[in-house]
């Protein structure tokens, strides 16, 4: 059984649960057939006067270290002793993971910043091969945020993390050739995120009258949440044979705005932050998933919809064509609230004309956990074997 040292810039923890989920899913399909060791570094604001831990967890093949520190009081010193930390404790769960279990074969770097200054210096100390996994909206032109407003330094090291891996491994063909387009050209491979399959299937017994359309998000900025509620009260002017179900934090405004509309609770629920199995439930429960991002790579939610049988309406954002085609769904423009409103519209009307059954096996088949862990296994053995080759030839 291989060792994967699984380096992380983004992963659940106690300051945050949900900070990459998507990555910690990662790490439990490659465990099933691979040793996964995860290290993953984060301030945590509750620590004072420069106190930090290291929180082990072991789940049968996935054992993961988490690291936390305390932050400073000025932004000066805590960029400074943030990076030290950073490193730091990178350095020393490092040597418990090699002392107690053994030297990893292959580096999986998850998000090029910050972690990926680490794969670099286990590449050059100990010769150890990283591949690369990204999942960040930053590289999109669309972010106000991205890449292109970011320091030289940022730039610097985000280019040289790139050139160093040995694959690339995009969550997306789009964002793939983006990295590419910026950093130099490099092979790589799409490797999708995995889904639950055991949580998100499709349920035959479902029951009700009227369509139900669910969102899953942060409802943050990028996922133009006021873009869906102006579309959702055109509609519920015309009609009133749906539902739409918004999964996340909603703001006080945003409830507000839909209570004084008379949408509130008609056609428009809010359920707040729920548990993953819940979220789950009320996929499986649902007719249609609703997105209407700004930007995106590939969100988690539509892959998980479509393993629910669920068609999707999306914007044709990033590289969510990939997965989303006539037989699955519908694509519109971004920002174009009337082609939303048309979408929903047709979806009402012509839902049979998606079949359920057939949307959730092929997404089943493609997004499972063994699925995805055997695209991980094939990358795994051919940087092995690479690595193999070169050190007969030193």
């Amino acid at each position: 059984m291989r060792k994967i040292l699984f380096l992380a810039s983004w992963y659940p923890s106690r300051v945050d649960p949900f900070n990459g989920d998507f990555i910690e899913r990662h790490a439990k399909c490659i465990s099933l057939t691979n040793k996964v060791y995860v290290i993953y570094i984060v301030k945590d604001p509750s620590f004072k006067n420069g106190k930090w831990e290291i929180d082990k967890k072991v789940a049968s093949n996935l054992i993961t270290y988490t690291g936390y520190y305390a932050p400073k009081k000025t932004r000066f010193l805590d960029k400074f002793y943030s990076n030290l930390h950073y490193r730091k404790l990178h350095k020393k769960i490092f040597k418990l993971i090699r002392d107690e279990y053994g030297m990893p074969a292959v580096v999986h770097l998850n998000v090029m910043i910050k972690a990926g200054l680490f794969a670099l210096w286990l590449k050059k100390k100990y010769k150890l091969p990283y591949v690369l996994s990204e999942h960040w909206t930053g590289y999109s032109t669309e972010r106000k945020d991205n890449y292109e407003h970011k320091s030289l330094l940022y730039k610097y090291f985000s280019k040289r993390i790139f050139q160093q891996s040995e694959w690339l491994l995009p969550v997306t063909k789009n964002l793939g050739e983006r990295m590419n387009y910026l950093f130099g050209k490099k092979e790589f491979t799409a490797i999708p995120n995995v889904v639950d399959t055991q949580l998100f299937y499709n349920d035959p017994n479902k029951n009700q009258d009227k369509i139900k359309f669910i969102h899953v998000s942060s409802l943050a900025y990028h996922k133009n949440i006021w873009g869906i509620l102006h579309s959702v009260e055109k509609l519920f002017k015309l009609r009133n044979d749906f539902e739409v179900h918004l999964i996340g934090p909603a703001s006080k405004e945003i409830i507000d705005w839909t209570a004084t509309r008379g949408l509130l609770n008609n056609c428009i629920f809010f359920t707040g932050i729920i548990p993953y199995e819940k979220v789950a439930e009320n996929m499986r429960k649902s007719d249609s998933l609703l997105m209407f991002s700004r930007y995106e790579n590939l969100p988690c939610v539509i892959l998980e919809a479509l393993c629910c049988g669920l068609s999707v309406i999306s914007t044709d954002v990033g590289g969510i064509r990939e997965v989303i085609n006539e037989e699955n769904g519908i694509l519109i423009p971004s920002e174009d609230e009337e082609e939303l409103l048309k979408a929903m519209e047709f979806m009402i009307t012509n839902m049979h004309q998606f079949n359920r059954k057939k949307i959730a096996i092929n997404a089943k088949n493609k997004y499972n956990y063994n699925k995805v862990g055997q695209q991980f296994n094939e990358i795994y053995s051919q940087v092995i074997s690479e690595k193999k080759i070169k050190n007969n030839f030193v």
